[in-house]
């Protein structure tokens, strides 16, 4: 709320009336609707959006909503952890109610790993760690979900969706769930990813998100799809090429369309033109980075993008901290999902 007054404070102030209000920043994206609603511009509902941004209130209102989704809890101590425990279940995964990028998400099984994952967390959710947690520090437990996981991006126009894309997410070193990668288009069974689409579809409905580019993480558990977490905005890092190289979809300008009321002008191909591998690279050991050279192998592949995150000499965490530095991405797209990970490798 005083992010969305300093930003019409600043408009007024300029004397500027903006055609359209958009971000594709996280942290801004509860502004950014309350700025649209402010100025009577084209955007999701306020209550849609924060109910999107906080993992807890999406739990609430997918129960409210008879969505399937897993048990979940709001924690504010680790009493509360502890008492909400034996009502989620084991194996449970704790995790900030405001976050990104699984930064501080853990998976815990015991009641014996309860307080040192909690402080493990609540060392993480701070806004000096990230400034994404000016929002709030509270924190969920919640049933932990077995399966594939899945990015789903839609572009929703009018309450119905005109364009879905799938990534497969590969599995991650537990109990951190930083990502390891993901290739797009996926090869899961085709039954599965439907649905998990479907699930995707009628929870951004239901919830009101009627409009504009959504990034929904869900999975194909042994219990049918289930919702991860829904995000109001495209996709981060490099999604919007991957799906532009696969489909020929600019998820860009389907944003800026949306916000501009003018309707989508979305043309997928029929076949998936390439496939694009993103693999990432953390810190194999904690201490200080002597030296980071990527040998370039990807001869076969079409594109190789390279996003170097880490600089020699800085302090990196390995596995053993949980939460490992993250050195590097590297994006592969080839013909084939085989040439495109071995290209990556």
């Amino acid at each position: 709320d005083e992010d969305a007054r300093a930003v019409l404070d600043a408009l007024a102030a300029e004397g500027v009336q903006p055609d359209a209000v958009l971000t594709f920043w996280e942290n801004s994206i509860d502004v950014c609707a309350r700025v649209a609603e402010s100025l009577g511009l084209p955007g999701n509902p306020v209550a849609a959006v924060d109910a999107a941004r906080s993992k807890v209130r999406t739990r609430e209102l997918s129960a409210e909503l008879g969505l399937p989704s897993p048990r979940a809890q709001r924690v504010r101590s680790l009493d509360e952890l502890f008492a909400a425990a034996p009502y989620v279940g084991f194996p449970a995964v704790v995790k900030p109610e405001f976050g990104a990028s699984a930064m501080g998400c853990v998976r815990v099984d015991t009641f014996e790993e309860l307080p040192s994952i909690y402080s493990l967390v609540r060392s993480v959710v701070t806004p000096e760690y990230d400034g994404i947690f000016r929002t709030g520090n509270d924190l969920l437990v919640e049933e932990y979900l077995d399966g594939v996981e899945f990015d789903v991006d839609l572009v929703m126009h009018r309450g119905e969706c005109v364009f879905s894309s799938v990534s497969q997410n590969w599995p991650t070193a537990e109990p951190s769930f930083q990502e390891s990668g993901l290739h797009c288009p996926p090869d899961h069974d085709r039954k599965a990813v439907a649905r998990v689409v479907d699930l995707c579809v009628r929870t951004a409905q239901a919830f009101g998100l009627h409009r504009g580019v959504l990034h929904i993480e869900a999975k194909a558990t042994s219990r049918g799809p289930r919702i991860v977490e829904v995000n109001a905005r495209m996709g981060g890092g490099r999604v919007h090429q991957y799906v532009r190289q696969v489909w020929g979809v600019d998820l860009i300008e389907a944003h800026l369309r949306a916000a501009l009321d003018l309707p989508p002008s979305v043309s997928p191909s029929r076949k998936p033109l390439c496939t694009v591998v993103n693999r990432l690279l953390y810190a194999p050991a904690t201490g200080r980075l002597a030296a980071f050279e990527l040998d370039d192998h990807a001869k076969s592949a079409e594109t190789v993008d390279l996003d170097v995150e880490a600089e020699v000499g800085e302090k990196v965490d390995g596995p053993d901290a949980v939460f490992a530095t993250l050195l590097a991405e590297v994006s592969v797209s080839a013909k084939d999902l085989r040439r495109a990970r071995a290209a990556s490798i």
